[in-house]
């Protein structure tokens, strides 16, 4: 209906002046313009007619001696007028009937003035003075807005009146022709004058009500996009951005007012197998029935649930005891075990459908940031499963001494570049259109001292934490800047930065001197930011982006759609591209999931930002999205992260896109 309606208005702007107006709209027009104009009624006439009165200063000066006649007139035609038409807008009396009024008004005022200036004995001031009735045609098209057929009214018979007063009373040819046609050419002129005016009025009332429309639309679709992007399709439950925002609400009320809260992680046990066994629509309905279980648990007490990934879940609320969070987490776990959905294929002794479910109390973790109550109900949950699973554990501190990530010190971190620990490897980002490489992203990548690989998600945290972050992404700075100085057919490499290296005041300079000692031009290094609630608002991001841009550094947005920040991030900073987060594309497979992904491109190419799209895995996605106007992609199924030689190889293979 939207649409039709802007066709309506498209044809309706594009009509010349002759063409006939839309009945509907006309009609919506005049309601709108009825009730503008009796504002402008009710105040025009208090103008008009005290400037009516005023008049009577010239009447002294040039026809003295009909003053004691015409000043009584004036202030009584002046004075009744006013009163009439301003009484008669306050008691809702029609337009059409104010406007005739205030056309005849004008006319009336006209006439007793010009029939008195005429019996003065000044016959040659009275003769020029005449002249003055232009005025009057002036207030009926330009004071009050009247619409054509009443300003047509009124300056017609002012014009009319004049030209049969000269014609009968006036003995002078040259003034009668002379006054005469300059009546008729300013009747002409002002009627074109307010014709044209009313006209435009239609077309600024079309344009604005065109505008409206679309602003609602973009409304309307940006609450769309909100609910798809914060709702989970097969649950109806929040989604991870959900959680993230609740995780943030809360964390921030702890600091604010002290208040203390409690995370759940809720696990789904042997699910894989479940899906494996009965098939994944099958497994599909078992999650929804178990989100609705969960659901009557956490929605009397307006906790907030949400599907965490997969066949996880979580849950956060205030809490004021470890006490109230680990029932809470008991009474979850007993609603998805009554359930009793049969699950024959475990691999354990219970035979139906079960959670695991990890807790963790903000007043027993030592945290520095929200996510490591996540982190906590992490661990938490992984007790539950090692003790046998569809079972509730609450986080205790004595959980770390066991968890394999306390060994990873910051000074294995610190011995790993010296001890040659610590690689680089470079994921391509391809342009699709011609197919080849882009440009690429650096990454870490750590072994222990037993020579076995450790994961990013266990020792970045850990180097962020133990501000070991600062030497590992100086050293990763080096190692990009080198390959861009050996390689210049590739045309750019892109280095995550961490939020310790944002905070840091020396953090632009030493990139600085990185690129000047690389000998490189600045704009082929690009840092990523990664999308977070220390972006938004953040006054160092400001700085830094500033900084950086100035000495010609790219800056990215990495993972959007995914952290806290969210649409203020492209509302209040410029990015030289934008990284949309794997997690759209892997849901596309879905008209919903397409629907939302479009939609975030749309939102980023409408913010005047350059689009990249992580995460494709198969030809198809790509196809998909490339039909959304997409043309950098990164992803499995266009490279792997590489070592250093394997890029050079492929550039040499097939150069980049200078």
């Amino acid at each position: 209906m939207t649409g039709e309606t802007l066709d309506l208005l498209d044809r309706e702007l594009r009509k010349r002046w002759f063409e006939r107006r839309s009945p509907e709209l006309d009609v919506a027009f005049e309601v709108q313009h009825a009730k503008a104009l009796r504002i402008e009624l009710r105040k025009a006439c208090q103008l008009v007619g005290l400037l009516y009165i005023s008049f009577g200063v010239m009447d002294a000066f040039l026809i003295h001696d009909m003053l004691p006649y015409i000043l009584p007139v004036r202030i009584t035609i002046g004075a009744i007028y006013v009163l009439a038409i301003w009484l008669q807008a306050q008691h809702g009396v029609g337009t059409r009937i104010l406007e005739f009024q205030c056309a005849i008004g004008v006319f009336f005022g006209f006439a007793a003035w010009l029939f008195l200036a005429a019996q003065s004995v000044e016959t040659m001031a009275a003769l020029y003075y005449a002249g003055y009735g232009l005025i009057f045609m002036l207030v009926a098209n330009l004071f009050f807005n009247l619409t054509f057929r009443f300003a047509l009214l009124s300056s017609g018979l002012i014009a009319a009146t004049f030209l049969i007063w000269a014609t009968g009373s006036v003995r002078d040819t040259t003034y009668t022709v002379c006054f005469g046609s300059l009546y008729i050419f300013s009747f002409l002129l002002t009627v074109f004058l307010n014709f044209k005016y009313n006209r435009e009025r239609y077309r600024v009332y079309i344009n604005a009500l065109r505008a409206d429309i679309r602003q609602q639309e973009i409304l309307k679709r940006g609450e769309e996009l909100i609910r798809l992007s914060t709702t989970d399709d097969l649950t109806g439950l929040g989604n991870r951005r959900i959680i993230d925002g609740a995780l943030r609400k809360l964390w921030q009320d702890s600091k604010a007012s002290g208040k203390s809260f409690g995370v759940i992680l809720i696990d789904v046990d042997y699910f894989k197998s479940y899906n494996d066994c009965y098939g994944h629509q099958q497994g599909d309905r078992c999650l929804a029935r178990v989100s609705q279980a969960m659901l009557s648990v956490a929605k009397p007490f307006g906790f907030t649930l949400g599907r965490f990934g997969g066949e996880e879940f979580a849950a956060l609320f205030q809490a004021v005891s470890v006490e109230q969070v680990a029932a809470f987490a008991e009474e979850t776990r007993r609603a998805v075990e009554s359930l009793q959905i049969v699950h024959a294929a475990r691999r354990d002794h219970f035979s139906g459908i079960t959670v695991s479910v990890g807790a963790a109390f903000s007043g027993d973790v030592a945290a520095d940031k929200p996510e490591r109550m996540v982190t906590a109900a992490d661990v938490a949950l992984y007790v539950a499963k090692g003790d046998g699973r569809n079972c509730v554990r609450t986080f205790d501190r004595r959980m770390l001494e066991s968890d394999a990530g306390d060994t990873l010190t910051a000074e294995m971190l610190r011995t790993a570049i010296a001890d040659q620990r610590i690689s680089a490897v470079f994921q391509p980002i391809v342009d699709v259109t011609s197919g080849l490489v882009w440009g690429a992203e650096a990454l870490m990548r750590l072994k222990d001292p037993q020579g076995r690989s450790v994961s990013p998600e266990t020792f970045i945290p850990v180097a962020e934490r133990t501000g070991v972050i600062m030497e590992l992404g100086e050293w990763m700075l080096h190692e990009a800047c080198d390959l861009l100085a050996t390689e210049p057919a590739l045309p750019v490499i892109s280095v995550n930065v961490s939020s310790r290296q944002i905070e840091d005041p020396n953090f632009v300079d030493v990139v600085e001197a990185i690129v000047r000692a690389a000998a490189i031009d600045p704009s082929r290094l690009a840092l990523e930011i990664t999308e977070g609630g220390q972006i938004s608002g953040n006054p160092q991001v400001v700085q830094l982006m500033d900084r950086l841009s100035a000495i010609g550094i790219r800056v990215w947005l990495d993972d959007f759609g995914t952290g806290f920040a969210g649409l203020t991030c492209l509302s209040e900073l410029r990015f030289d591209m934008v990284k949309i987060d794997r997690f759209f594309v892997q849901s596309s497979d879905t008209p919903r999931g397409a629907k939302l992904l479009k939609n975030i491109i749309d939102l980023v190419s409408s913010c005047a930002q350059k689009t990249i799209v992580e995460g494709v895995e198969d030809a198809y996605q790509i196809e998909l999205v490339a039909s959304f106007g997409v043309e950098l992609f990164q992803g499995y199924h266009l490279g792997r992260p590489m070592p250093r030689h394997e890029l050079v190889q492929r550039l040499a293979d097939q150069p980049a896109v200078a």
